[in-house]
C-alpha cells in the first residue's frame, strides 16, 4: 500500500509540474549566453570612458544628472528627502521635477554607492546593456535565429542615437527600455497570461519613472503601433485592448509617485501652456541622414561640428552594413512589416512640421508639449535594426552560414571605432578635472570663505565657469540661478527683471554678486534678510505684475496680488527667525496692526503657512514671492513645505505594488 501510495503521489505531482521540453531548456540556456556575451561587448564598447582618466561624460549628463544624482544621493543617505531645494532658483521644488529620477529603481544602487562622474559612464553602460539584450529578445522574437538576433541587438544598442545622446543620461535610459516592453507587449498578446502582462506593465512603469515625459510619449506611441501590427498580422485584437489597457493602468498608478507632482510643477513652469503645434527647434534635416553611411559628415566624430545647432540630435551611424543589409531585409514577410511600422511613421514625423505628419499628431494630447521631434530617432533606429538583422538572416540561411559571423564581429568593430573610441559625441575625451573639476576649484575658492550664511550668491548667466552648471547643489550653495528644463515661470520674470533693478536683488536676500568668470565675488551691503515686513503694500491685479517689477522697490512697496483690504501695514513691524530648515521655517513677528510678511521665497502651491497654529492662505508678492498675513500683536509664524502631491502619489504607487504583487502571487499559486 504504501509503494502504491508514493507512486500515486508521485504522477500526481508529475501532472501539476511537467517537465521543462528542451526547447525551452535550450531558450534559457541560449538567454544566458546571450547576456555574457553583451556583457563582455559593453563593456569592450564603454571601456576607455569607464576607465580612462582622459575620458569623461560632459553636458547635460554632467550639468545636470550628475549634479542632482550627487545631491540625492547625499540627501538619501542624511535620511531626508528634498522636495524643496534651496541651492537652485533661490528655492525649487526638486523632486516634483521628474528627471530628477529618485523613484527610478535601476538608478538607487548608484545612490548608494555615491555618486562620481565615473558613475554617469556606468549608468549609460548598464543601459547599453539593457538596450542590446532588449533589441536581441525581440529579434530573436521575431526573427527565430539568435546570431541575426544578436546583430541587430549590436546595431541598436551601440548605434549613433545612443552615442550621440550620452550627453543626455535620461534620454538613454529611457530609449534602452523600448525594444525590452515590444517583446513583452509581443510576448503577452500571443500568450495573455498575468506574469507576461505583470511584468510586462512593469518595464512599461520603469520606462516611465526616468522622468523623461518627451521620449516616454514617443515609446508609448511605438508601443501602440507595433500592437496594433501584432493584432492585424495575427489576428489578436482582444488581446491587444487586454494587454495595453493592463500595461497603461499600471504605468499610470505605478507612477503616481512621479507625474503627480511632476503635473504641479509643470503647471507653476515655463512649460505651462506651451504647444509646438507649428515651431520645433530640433526637427529632423534631410541631410542629417548622411550620417547614416558616413559618421564625420558633420564632424561630430572628430569634434569639428559644422551641421544644425544642437549635434547631439543629429548622429545615426550605426554600422556601414547597417542599410544594405535593412534593404536586404524588406524581402522578409515575417519582420518587414513590423520593422515599417516603426520607421515610416515615426521617421516621417521626425521631420517637423513642414513633412505634415507632425502637425496633426502635435495636437494628440501629451505630443504638442514635446518639441523635439528628432529624439524620436530611436524608433527608426530600433526598426532598422529588425531589418538588418532580417537581411542578415535571408544571407545566413543559404550556403554562406559564416557569414553571419564574420560580419557581426565586423560590425561591431565597425561601430566601436566610430561612436566609442573616436566618437566626442559619446564623452569628453580629457579629464574631468581639465573639462569641469578646475573651473569647479576656482569657483570655491571664491565663493565659499567669503559667503555668509544664509545669504544667496546672485549669478546673471549659467555656465560652465562654476563647473557643472548645478554643483551648488551638492556645494551647498544657496544661488538665484540653475539649470532645469521645467524652472518656474515666475520666478524666471522676477530673475530677468532682477537683472537691471538691484532692489528686487535685494529683497531676493543675495548677498554675493559673483562675477561674470565665476572667479570673483562682490559683498552686497544692500541685502535685505530672508524675511521682513515692507513699509507698505500695494494692490495689483496678476497681468500688472511683470511690467513694474523693472522699477519695484519691495522693501519700500512690495506689489501683492488681490484685495489687501483687510491689511494695514506697519512700517515698523519685525520679525525675528528661530529656526530654519529648507522646508520648515519658525518666525516670531510683532506688529501694531495686521501686516503682510514678505519671505524671499518663490511662491508654489505647496507651501503652506500658519500663525498660532492656525492656518492662514499665503499671497503672491512682487509677482513670484512669498506673502504671510500676520495678525496685530506677537505671534509665531510657520512656513513650511507640504508635498501633498507627492504624499497621494506615493499612496497610490504603494498600494498599487501591493495588488500587483497579490494579483502575482495568487496566479503563482493558481498555475
Amino acid at each position: 500500500m504504501t509503494v502504491r501510495r508514493k507512486q500515486r503521489k508521485a504522477t500526481t505531482k508529475q501532472a501539476k509540474s511537467p517537465a521543462v521540453s528542451p526547447v525551452v531548456k535550450s531558450q534559457g540556456r541560449e538567454f544566458w549566453i546571450a547576456l555574457g556575451a553583451f556583457v563582455v561587448l559593453v563593456l569592450v564598447f564603454h571601456w576607455k570612458p569607464l576607465m580612462s582618466p582622459n575620458a569623461t561624460q560632459q553636458w547635460d549628463t554632467i550639468d545636470y544628472s550628475y549634479c542632482v544624482q550627487k545631491f540625492v544621493s547625499e540627501e538619501l543617505k542624511s535620511f531626508r528627502l528634498p522636495h524643496w531645494s534651496e541651492f537652485g532658483y533661490s528655492g525649487f521644488p526638486f523632486l516634483s521635477d521628474p528627471q530628477v529620477a529618485v523613484w527610478y529603481p535601476l538608478d538607487w544602487p548608484f545612490f548608494l554607492a555615491g555618486i562620481t562622474p565615473k558613475t554617469m559612464q556606468w549608468e549609460l553602460a548598464l543601459h547599453a546593456l539593457l538596450a542590446c539584450m532588449g533589441a536581441w529578445l525581440l529579434a530573436r522574437l521575431l526573427l527565430r535565429d539568435e546570431l541575426c538576433a544578436g546583430v541587430a541587438a549590436i546595431t541598436y544598442g551601440f548605434s549613433g542615437f545612443f552615442a550621440g545622446h550620452a550627453s543626455h543620461l535620461n534620454v538613454v535610459q529611457a530609449a534602452a527600455w523600448l525594444p525590452l516592453v515590444l517583446f513583452g507587449i509581443h510576448t503577452s498578446m500571443r500568450r495573455v497570461t498575468t506574469r507576461n502582462v505583470i511584468l510586462t506593465g512593469l518595464a512599461c512603469a520603469l520606462l516611465f519613472m526616468i522622468g523623461q515625459f518627451q521620449i516616454a510619449i514617443y515609446a508609448f506611441a511605438a508601443i501602440a503601433v507595433y500592437a496594433a501590427v501584432v493584432a492585424a498580422m495575427e489576428k489578436r485584437w482582444r488581446a491587444a485592448v487586454i494587454v495595453l489597457a493592463s500595461c497603461g493602468i499600471m504605468t499610470a498608478l505605478l507612477s503616481s509617485i512621479l507625474w503627480l507632482p511632476a503635473l504641479e510643477l509643470y503647471g507653476q513652469s515655463t512649460r505651462a501652456g506651451v504647444r509646438f503645434f507649428s515651431q520645433t527647434n530640433a526637427a529632423l534635416e534631410p541631410r542629417a541622414l548622411w550620417t547614416l553611411v558616413s559618421p564625420d559628415h558633420y564632424g561630430s566624430v572628430s569634434g569639428n561640428y559644422t551641421g544644425p545647432q544642437d549635434q547631439t540630435q543629429f548622429y545615426f551611424y550605426a554600422g556601414l552594413a547597417l542599410l544594405p543589409l535593412a534593404v536586404l531585409g524588406l524581402a522578409s514577410r515575417r519582420v518587414r512589416w513590423f520593422a515599417l511600422a516603426l520607421i515610416v511613421p515615426f521617421g516621417w514625423y521626425a521631420f517637423g512640421p513642414a513633412a505634415g505628419l507632425y502637425g496633426i499628431v502635435a495636437r494628440l494630447p501629451g505630443f504638442g508639449a514635446v518639441r523635439a521631434p528628432v529624439h524620436d530617432w530611436f524608433v527608426v533606429a530600433l526598426g532598422l535594426a529588425l531589418l538588418c538583422g532580417a537581411g542578415l538572416a535571408l544571407i545566413s540561411r543559404s550556403r554562406f552560414h559564416w557569414f553571419g559571423i564574420v560580419l557581426a564581429v565586423v560590425t561591431f568593430g565597425d561601430i566601436l571605432y566610430w561612436n566609442s573610441l573616436e566618437n566626442h559625441l559619446a564623452y569628453f575625451h580629457g579629464s574631468y578635472q581639465s573639462r569641469y573639476g578646475a573651473y569647479e576649484e576656482t569657483f570655491k575658492r571664491a565663493v565659499l570663505p567669503a559667503r555668509p550664511d544664509g545669504a544667496r550668491m546672485y549669478w546673471q548667466v549659467v555656465s560652465n565657469a562654476v563647473g557643472p552648471m548645478n554643483s551648488a547643489y551638492y556645494l551647498r550653495i544657496p544661488v538665484t540661478y540653475g539649470y532645469t528644463p521645467v524652472p518656474l515661470k515666475r520666478y524666471q520674470e522676477y530673475a530677468a527683471a532682477a537683472a537691471g533693478n538691484p532692489n528686487l536683488l535685494n529683497a531676493l536676500n543675495v548677498g554675493l554678486l559673483l562675477a561674470p568668470a565665476a572667479d570673483a565675488i562682490t559683498v552686497n551691503t544692500h541685502v535685505l534678510p530672508k524675511f521682513f515686513f515692507p513699509k507698505r503694500i500695494a494692490s495689483i491685479d496678476p497681468g500688472q505684475a511683470p511690467a513694474q517689477l523693472s522699477t519695484a522697490t519691495p522693501f519700500e512697496n512690495s506689489l501683492v496680488e488681490g484685495s489687501i483690504d483687510d491689511l494695514l501695514q506697519d512700517d515698523s513691524a519685525s520679525a525675528a527667525v528661530d529656526s530654519a530648515d529648507p522646508q520648515h521655517y519658525v518666525l516670531h513677528s510683532d506688529a501694531k496692526s495686521p501686516s503682510l510678511l514678505r519671505a524671499a521665497i518663490p511662491w508654489y502651491p505647496s507651501w503652506r503657512a500658519s500663525v498660532d497654529g492656525k492656518r492662514v492662505e499665503t499671497r503672491i508678492v512682487d509677482h513670484a514671492m512669498i506673502g504671510i498675513p500676520v495678525p496685530a500683536g506677537r505671534h509665531q509664524v510657520v512656513l513650511e513645505y507640504v508635498a501633498g502631491k507627492f504624499r497621494l502619489g506615493a499612496a497610490i504607487t504603494l498600494l498599487t505594488l501591493v495588488a500587483v504583487a497579490a494579483v502575482a502571487v495568487r496566479a503563482r499559486v493558481v498555475d
